[in-house]
C-alpha cells in the first residue's frame, strides 16, 4: 500500500500527465457530433468506433511520459537497485494511471454514450468494456513507452499499435452483440482473459527492458 500512495502522489502532481489525457478524450467525443452534420439524427452509426479510439489515443497520451522523467534524472536506477521486485512497482504504477485516468475516461465513455443513444442498458454494458479495454490498452502502450524510453514515444505507439487492434476487433463484435441482444458476456470473459494475461506478463517484460536500457 505504501508504494501504491507513493506513486498515487507522484502522480497527483503532474496534472498534466492524468488530466492531459481525460481531456483529449473528452475532447474528441465533443467534436464527433460537430463533424458529421449529415448524421445528427442517427449518432450512434459511428460513435462507438470513435468512443474505443478515443480510449486508444487517451492511453498512448497517458503513457507518454510515465518513465522518461524517473529515467532522464536517474531516479528509476536508484528504484530499480533498492527494489527487489521492480516490477511490482511497475504494476501499481499502472494500476494508479488506470485508476486516475482509465476510470474517469470509462465513465465519460457511459455518459457520452447515454447522451447519444439514450439507451440505458447499452450504456451500462458499455462501462465495463470501457474499463477493461483501458486497462488492456494502458499495458499494451507501457510496454510500447519501455521498448523506446530513449528514442521518443512515437516508436513505442508504432511498435505496440498492432497489439492493439485485436482488442478494437472484440470490442466492435461486443457492441454488434449487445444490440441484437447476443448474450455479450463471453466477450467481457475474453477481454478478462486478455487482460489477466497481460496484467502479469507486461510487468515482467517491461522490468527486463528498462534494466536493459539502464545497462
Amino acid at each position: 500500500m505504501k508504494i501504491l500512495r507513493l506513486e498515487y502522489l507522484k502522480l497527483r502532481k503532474k496534472t498534466r500527465s492524468w488530466l492531459g489525457p481525460i481531456l483529449v478524450f473528452w475532447l474528441i467525443m465533443l467534436a464527433y457530433p460537430l463533424t458529421v452534420e449529415f448524421l445528427q439524427d442517427k449518432l450512434e452509426i459511428g460513435f462507438f468506433s470513435v468512443l474505443w479510439i478515443a480510449i486508444l489515443i487517451s492511453m498512448m497520451l497517458a503513457t507518454e511520459d510515465i518513465f522518461i522523467e524517473d529515467y532522464n534524472d536517474g531516479s528509476l536506477e536508484q528504484i530499480m537497485i533498492k527494489n527487489s521486485s521492480f516490477q511490482f512497482l511497475v504494476s501499481m504504477r499502472i494500476v494508479i494511471y488506470w485508476l486516475m485516468i482509465g476510470v474517469p475516461i470509462s465513465g465519460l465513455s457511459f455518459f457520452f454514450s447515454l447522451g447519444t443513444t439514450e439507451e440505458i442498458f447499452l450504456s451500462l454494458s458499455i462501462f465495463p468494456l470501457a474499463l477493461i479495454s483501458s486497462y488492456i490498452f494502458l499495458n499494451l502502450f507501457v510496454l510500447g513507452n519501455a521498448l523506446s524510453l530513449n528514442k521518443g514515444s512515437l516508436l513505442g505507439a508504432l511498435v505496440t499499435m498492432p497489439l492493439a487492434l485485436p482488442v478494437l476487433i472484440v470490442l466492435g463484435k461486443s457492441v454488434i452483440s449487445i444490440q441484437l441482444g447476443i448474450n455479450f458476456l463471453e466477450f467481457i470473459l475474453l477481454l478478462l482473459g486478455c487482460l489477466s494475461i497481460i496484467m502479469i506478463i507486461v510487468p515482467v517484460i517491461v522490468s527486463y527492458i528498462i534494466k536493459a536500457h539502464l545497462e
